[in-house]
């Protein structure tokens, strides 16, 4: 395990249930063990926070946790962006066995983007 990894195993930022979110996404595998519900609050499309609740293994954790950093105050399309390897990339690379832990958190803010898009379509507009 590199230090980078390492550092952000350690001392995790960002992993914490946001209780005001205004989406929530998931991602990875309960079953096999690596797995994340991402938490984001979006105000006028850019995600202002982000936050996660990770089960896994020391680089899920690592990566889950840089990845809230680096999705944080930008829009919700930049941060759609982000491939699985740029995570990877900023903890200095992954194991090959590890590389879909990089994966989880670009998944989970699909799926947040789906359901943010979601609400707002399905919500009534007040008349």
């Amino acid at each position: 395990m590199n230090e980078q990894v390492k550092k952000y195993f350690k001392n995790p930022r960002n992993l914490e249930i946001m209780t005001d979110a205004t989406v929530m996404g998931q991602g990875g595998d309960p079953g096999c063990g690596d797995y994340i519900e991402l938490y984001l609050k979006i105000e006028n499309d850019i995600i202002i926070k982000a936050s996660a609740m990770v089960a896994g293994c020391p680089y899920a954790i690592a990566t889950t946790s840089i990845f809230t950093e680096m999705i944080t105050n930008k829009s919700l399309d930049d941060a759609m962006m982000i491939p699985g390897d740029q995570v990877a990339s900023l903890l200095g690379g992954l194991p090959k066995e590890k590389i879909h832990c990089s994966l989880m958190g670009p998944e989970a803010l699909r799926n947040a983007a789906h359901n943010y898009i979601m609400a707002r379509i399905c919500t009534p507009m007040a008349s």
